[in-house]
């Protein structure tokens, strides 16, 4: 009975509701109806689309919509423009530009936190004078709080030798203020074992000074705004208010006390000497312009104390005789384009952007104009323009250009620009250059040491 029954193709529709088709039998009547019946059977499997399996239950479809072509779709004006082979350079250029123009927005806002680097090395706001004093003695070193123009609280570290035990201590006749302007990074306390192994070596004068006056040598250090335990935020106005206040206090503190106790004359003489490092070159220097542009110290303290009873104890003059500029810079457009010397390079661009401008160079020019300008006034009749105090031309301190050989920090065209300009501008300048020292190291080197003391001797 093989073969006597033939099952038809189900016809199943896609509806879960529709139900399942029954199977009919129907008997083979000849040979030719089988085979006529298996050719159309075969043909019906072939041509039509499969049926679903009848175990499962049957779902409608979810009409989804067509997916369009992304390969059209994405190209954008700069991709339909540019050939193919272009596009990946053209990202990595853009990719470039970008970066660059961060970080040169980067450079010009956080110019301050870059520049004044009060944090570095890590907790250097947390230190002590304790932690060096093993390095400094038998320098004694305390901690002075003074105010700025703006009523900023600042630090002062002031260091001095004191007198063996066993040796008679006559009265100091002549004293020697170093008045020292610090770099732009660290604290003040790590540099207190340098400033004292320059205070041991003064200690040491030659035999040709011994005999003469008893000399004092005292160095106090400016610790900035925002700096150390000092209060406020480094900037470049703050800190020429902070130098200027600085200076009064030197000048109220030593000058105008031994001019009310010793009397004027060469016995009781005070001489202060400027002495800046790095960044702190440009702070004296500037601040010596600013002073001596004013009129000097002792005339604007004349004129705020008029009236008062204590014009002839302010009225005393800051006799500044010497600035030292150790590894100075000459300003800070030329220290960008020291840094980056490529021409391709933006942030070499960026100086007019800048709100600090520290510059040596216009320093000596403000120095120059000011020594000239009674020359000018005087050449006309205008006597009451002349130096009040000497009636003589004016003159200006001598300055020692410290640079370091292997300065890391410093290119060597700085050093050569501040002295290509004292030259021009008449001003004494020695310049001497400190073999193998780097940035922070010419005063420790022998021949660093020893022009920086003979110098300081020589203004003494």
């Amino acid at each position: 009975m093989r073969g006597q029954w033939v099952f038809p193709r189900a016809q199943c529709s896609l509806s879960p509701r529709t139900p399942k088709p029954v199977a009919t039998l129907q008997p083979r009547t000849s040979y030719q109806g089988y085979h006529r019946l298996r050719t159309q059977r075969a043909t019906t499997i072939h041509t039509s689309t499969p049926s679903p399996r009848i175990n499962q239950p049957q779902f409608p479809f979810k009409q989804y919509p067509t997916i369009p072509n992304l390969r059209r779709q994405t190209r954008t004006l700069i991709t339909t423009t540019l050939p193919p082979i272009l596009i990946p350079p053209t990202i990595f250029l853009g990719l470039l530009l970008a970066l660059w123009t961060w970080k040169c927005l980067w450079i010009v806002l956080l110019q301050d936190k870059l520049l004044y680097l009060a944090w570095l090395p890590p907790l250097s706001r947390s230190e002590k004078i304790e932690d060096y004093e093993r390095e400094c003695r038998p320098v004694q070193w305390t901690e002075t709080q003074i105010r700025s123009l703006d009523g900023t609280k600042l630090s002062v570290c002031e260091g001095r030798l004191p007198r063996p035990a066993d040796r008679p201590r006559p009265r100091p006749r002549r004293k020697v203020v170093i008045c020292y302007f610090q770099g732009n990074g660290g604290s003040t306390p790590l540099r207190l074992p340098l400033l004292s192994q320059t205070l041991r070596a003064l200690s040491r004068a030659p035999a040709g000074l011994e005999g003469k006056v008893e000399t004092e040598y005292i160095v106090v250090a400016l610790s900035y705004r925002g700096y150390w335990t000092s209060s406020g935020r480094a900037s470049q106005r703050g800190i020429e208010r902070d130098a200027q206040a600085f200076l009064g206090w030197v000048r109220s503190t030593y000058v105008a006390r031994v001019s009310s106790t010793e009397g004027r004359d060469v016995d009781g003489e005070v001489k202060v000497v400027l002495w800046g490092h790095s960044l702190g070159a440009a702070v004296a220097s500037t601040a010596l312009a600013t002073h001596l542009s004013v009129g000097g110290a002792g005339e604007v303290a004349a004129g705020e104390n008029a009236g008062t009873g204590q014009e002839g104890e302010s009225a005393a003059a800051l006799p500044i005789t010497g600035l030292v500029l150790e590894a100075p810079s000459s300003s800070v457009k030329e220290m960008l384009i020291s840094l980056y010397p490529q021409r391709w390079l933006p942030y070499r661009y960026l100086w007019p952007f800048l709100w600090n401008h520290w510059d040596g160079v216009a320093a000596l020019r403000r120095m120059g104009a000011w020594r000239d300008e009674a020359v000018r006034k005087g050449a006309v009749g205008d006597a009451a323009s002349m130096h009040q105090e000497s009636g003589k031309k004016r003159s200006l301190p001598p300055i020692l250009l410290l640079t370091a050989e292997k300065d890391e920090v410093i290119p060597p065209e700085a050093a050569a620009q501040l002295e290509e300009e004292a030259k021009k501008l008449g001003i004494e300048m020695v310049r001497t250059d400190v073999p193998g020292a780097m940035h922070t190291e010419a005063p420790v080197r022998p021949v660093g040491r020893k022009a920086l003391v003979e110098f300081i001797w020589a203004r003494s």
